[in-house]
């Protein structure tokens, strides 16, 4: 009888051993795969909405006649509603210099996600609008055809990006989240600006 017991006191002190062992592993490893799936989740839904908001940078939306496409915060505003609910945790903000006529003047894309968590904090994605005008054509050098340099008198671009950090479910120091609860993120979409002459 006093060995059944003991035996059985072993099993169970052996059992509550295993299971102190493998339960953080085993959360660990859940957390990171929930992570993981947030990620692609978000992930997908900003390169949707980068794509969306560079095809209405575009089509310059307010005008056929239009000279510039919509600036950072009137793209901000058209993809707001379809990334914040799934950007859960984070903030979505234009990235842009204030101007006082228009609301929103040219600012230059930041370069890292860093510089975007220096100005406006943590789990933060900034909507950054940039255009390029293609170079003015010149006389190509001898032995060289075509417009010169290359590309030149094409129709202006328009780039779109999302830029930052977005919340993570994963504590600090593991998985993807290895700053402080946050995943960084730089998705861009580029196209070209559709303009109609007067």
């Amino acid at each position: 009888m006093g060995r059944g017991r003991g035996g059985r006191c072993r099993r169970a002190a052996q059992a509550t051993l295993e299971f102190a062992v493998v339960a953080p592993i085993f959360l660990v490893c859940l957390l990171g795969a929930l992570d993981a799936g947030l990620w692609a989740l978000e992930n997908s839904a900003e390169v949707a909405a980068v794509e969306q908001a560079a095809r209405a940078a575009a089509a310059a939306p307010a005008s056929p006649l239009a000279q510039h496409a919509p600036d950072a915060a009137t793209l901000t505003a058209l993809v707001a509603a379809r990334l914040q609910q799934l950007l859960f945790g984070s903030r979505l903000v234009a990235w842009c210099e204030p101007d006082p006529h228009s609301g929103c003047g040219a600012r230059p894309c930041p370069a890292r996600p860093a510089d975007v968590q220096a100005a406006f904090g943590p789990r933060v994605v900034a909507v950054c609008v940039e255009e390029d005008d293609p170079p003015p054509c010149v006389t190509p050098p001898p032995g060289t055809t075509g417009p010169y340099p290359p590309y030149c008198g094409e129709s202006p671009t328009v780039t779109v990006r999302l830029i930052g950090y977005v919340a993570s479910l994963v504590p600090p120091g593991f998985g993807f989240a290895a700053q402080a609860g946050e995943i960084p993120t730089d998705i861009a979409a580029t196209t070209h600006i559709l303009r109609f002459a007067p």
